[in-house]
């Protein structure tokens, strides 16, 4: 679904009049790059807040490469996705675990997040479930998952989408059409490599 509305949205801006309009507004772009680090902590603290009220973080990833790009933009995404969650995580840790149960409990994966490890590896392979980051944090919040394992398992675990997702972003501030397409050719391999490798992992743990 990423890499066809990656997909979508180039053809949009490069063969559109609404995405020649875009482009040649002065622009979202270089309006967060002039804002310096001012406009780099914004976007970290409004991001990070809204993934904590349950956002899907990999917006902030594409909207992070799109204004900062990559290198940046995989930073400060990053950043964000893990303050987000953790205070996600401790929110629900501190919440009443009978009420977070009783609403999430019949969420898809959400018994094996429960009853995860409490190791790096273990937290890290979870992040790669397709679940959404906000049931991931309540269900990691219920188990025995410690900070440390939680932050670096965590940071780990963003890693694969989050550099798709960034690299499709920062694609959307090319002003060439096939550097665009280059970057979101090289997403969708990067993607389908993640894939198998998850999928071949969890075959051999069942």
């Amino acid at each position: 679904t990423l890499l066809v509305v990656g997909a979508l949205l180039l053809l949009l801006i490069h063969n559109t009049p609404f995405g020649e309009h875009v482009r040649n507004w002065d622009s979202l772009a270089e309006l967060f790059k002039a804002g310096g680090l001012k406009s780099e902590m914004y976007f970290v603290l409004i991001s990070s807040f809204l993934i904590m009220v349950g956002t899907p973080r990999l917006l902030f990833c594409a909207l992070g490469g799109f204004a900062f790009g990559f290198w940046e933009g995989l930073a400060w995404s990053l950043l964000s996705s893990l303050i987000g969650s953790f205070l996600a995580f401790k929110a629900a840790r501190w919440g009443g675990r009978a009420w977070l149960a009783e609403h999430f409990g019949q969420r898809r994966f959400f018994g094996r997040i429960v009853h995860a490890k409490p190791t790096i590896p273990s937290v890290t392979l979870i992040r790669m479930l397709p679940v959404s980051n906000a049931i991931i944090n309540v269900g990691l919040a219920l188990s025995h998952v410690g900070n440390r394992a939680f932050l670096i398992g965590s940071l780990i675990g963003f890693l694969p989408q989050g550099i798709v997702a960034v690299i499709i972003g920062s694609g959307m501030a090319e002003d060439v059409p096939w550097a665009g397409a280059a970057q979101i050719g090289i997403a969708g391999v990067l993607m389908l490599a993640i894939f198998f490798w998850t999928s071949r992992h969890r075959r051999k743990r069942s």
